[in-house]
């Protein structure tokens, strides 16, 4: 499976499951990053929605009603991943290695595509294209500047990286984008008022009332700190920093 298919899989499938061909929202993607970072595979995030999509239909409603956030599929998703781990207890101790792990032999889906290793690069540029022209024309505080300068040192390192050969995990890429795309924020958050602060957060609190209800409180942090990040890219018009905006 295709690391950027994890996402684009759960979008189709619960779009084709909801009967409503829209794209899902930048909060139900930070829901899905949230599933993957805890380790739900792919399958069993796809049968929790089914289960959630399932007994949805499966009662009768007056009217047309539809499910238009992923959100409401995560308890279904929570529980199926929690069933499949129980079912794993003691597999990693009686699982018998391959041949081709005793042989050192790397699988197919340990190679690293090209075209998506050259993707990757290309979109770095872009990035540090972005962030120069920042620096040029935004009239920025001396603490902004110097965060700016020190995520453009290190995206060029991560650049080089790719180019050479250095760097081909784009898992721990995307890690490492979101640590740097951590130090921008906070450069840039420097520069932004209280007043405009204070109406993002109204925004996002009237925006995310739906995951305070469903998520635990953890979750809903993150995803209420992501929609904040992604305020702050528009902002100073700086594509957010993850492999998964290609």
């Amino acid at each position: 499976m295709n690391y950027y298919n994890y996402f684009t899989e759960i979008e189709e499938h619960f779009v084709k499951r909801r009967g409503k061909h829209l794209l899902i929202s930048p909060m139900d993607w930070g829901l899905i990053a949230a599933w993957r970072d805890a380790g739900v595979p792919l399958q069993v995030a796809i049968r929790g929605i089914d289960i959630a999509m399932d007994g949805f239909f499966s009662r009768q409603r007056r009217g047309s009603a539809k499910i238009n956030s992923l959100c409401y599929c995560h308890d279904s998703v929570m529980e199926e991943f929690a069933r499949h781990q129980e079912s794993r207890i003691g597999e990693a101790r009686t699982r018998v290695p391959s041949e081709a792990e005793t042989q050192g032999i790397e699988s197919p889906s340990d190679s690293q595509n090209e075209s998506e290793v050259a993707e990757a690069a290309e979109y770095l540029s872009a990035i540090i294209h972005e962030i120069k022209i920042l620096s040029a024309k935004q009239r920025l505080s001396e603490f902004a500047l110097e965060g700016i300068h020190r995520v453009q040192e290190r995206l060029e390192e991560m650049l080089q990286s790719l180019r050479t050969g250095a760097q081909a995990d784009l898992e721990a890429l995307e890690r490492d984008l979101g640590i740097v795309d951590t130090i921008l924020v906070e450069a840039l958050c420097s520069d932004i008022s209280a007043e405009q602060t204070t109406e993002w957060e109204k925004e996002a609190k009237t925006e995310l009332k739906v995951y305070r209800k469903k998520l635990p409180k953890e979750l809903y942090t993150k995803i209420y700190n992501n929609f904040i990040r992604s305020k702050v890219h528009r902002k100073f018009n700086i594509r957010e920093f993850s492999l998964f905006r290609l």
